[in-house]
């Protein structure tokens, strides 16, 4: 399967920016200290974290974790979050996670992915 180059090979209707570097080098700190700036000019901001070494957001044994194990996608949803743990087309790929996240955000913001075009 080729991977798309640009955005517009992809349709994302909102700009995408990258921010790469090595382990400890400020990646996430910058990205703290801009977020706010960008919604106080109302935009829509969403970030893609990309962790190398794998995620574990919910804790073995719990009912959302039993699912996910037993083959469903979950949306765990509080009052005011919700967080999607999917392994499906999205986990690992950036291009699927730009299609899904664009049509919701005016501006995508990228942690790590280095190796991606």
């Amino acid at each position: 399967m080729s991977v798309p180059l640009s955005p517009e090979d992809l349709h994302i209707p909102c700009p995408v920016l990258g921010i790469c570097g090595f382990s400890g080098a400020g990646k996430t700190t910058l990205l703290e200290r801009v977020l706010p700036e960008l919604a106080k000019r109302g935009l829509r901001v969403a970030v893609v974290k990309h962790d190398a070494h794998g995620i574990q957001v919910d804790r073995p044994g719990k009912d959302s974790d039993r699912l996910f194990t037993a083959g469903a996608d979950v949306l765990l949803q509080g009052p005011d979050e919700a967080l999607l743990r999917t392994r499906r087309e999205y986990g690992g790929d950036l291009a699927a996670a730009l299609a899904l996240l664009s049509p919701h955000h005016d501006l995508i913001l990228v942690e790590g992915h280095k190796d991606s075009p």
